[in-house]
């Protein structure tokens, strides 16, 4: 028995297509339109603190924190004092390496999100980042860091706060990450901050 194959109407196919478009240039709207937003903000908050010694400032701070140095010398400084000290130290590297791990290795990767300057012709002050800009990496082990320090003493733990956040305002006003980028980055900072702690006071939560 031949099969028959009822075909439908080539006006209803041009409606079905023309509908899917309409669908995805709405959709490439919406996040154009929150992009813009993001990138206007940003030039609004560049332009409102410029001057030659904010460059050279964020410039210097953002430095501090590349590769998470300035966290990770701290925490070497605590490991080799006293026991509540040495308790801190190695939070810090806990949370540093989950930063990593979490941050630049899977949301990072999952994201794929363009930075800033790949929409909008920036003249950059520092090398051109490699990777993605969601989450900023420097505001994740920042805040990490000094959520751990702020574990230790509350005093220190707030200069290590308003540190952190002249880095994450170093990551905005150099352009270099959204302003969603930082925010998300200073929420899962501060938690992964206070999980290291827990993990290593309860010896990861009776794991080991």
């Amino acid at each position: 028995m031949k099969r028959i194959i009822i075909e439908p109407p080539q006006q209803y196919i041009e409606q079905g297509r023309k509908l899917q478009r309409q669908l995805e240039n709405e959709a490439d709207k919406q996040v154009g339109r929150f992009c813009l937003f993001e990138l206007n903000s940003l030039k609004r908050l560049h332009d409102y603190l410029y001057s030659p010694f904010m460059d050279h400032l964020m410039v210097a701070v953002t430095s501090t924190g590349n590769f998470g140095l300035i966290w990770i010398f701290i925490a070497l400084a605590l490991m080799v004092q006293d026991t509540p000290r040495r308790q801190t130290g190695y939070s810090m590297l806990i949370a540093l390496l989950m930063c990593i791990t979490i941050g630049n290795l899977i949301i990072k990767n999952v994201v794929k999100r363009s930075r800033p300057f790949f929409h909008k012709n920036y003249k950059l002050l520092i090398k051109q980042p490699w990777d993605y800009s969601f989450p900023s990496g420097h505001t994740l082990s920042s805040f990490a860091a000094a959520t751990v320090l702020f574990s230790l003493n509350q005093n220190v733990g707030v200069l290590a706060i308003i540190y952190a956040s002249l880095i994450a305002l170093s990551r905005l006003y150099l352009r270099v990450h959204f302003f969603t980028d930082v925010f998300f980055s200073m929420f899962l900072g501060t938690g992964l901050g206070i999980l290291a702690v827990k993990a290593y006071e309860t010896q990861f939560f009776g794991l080991i």
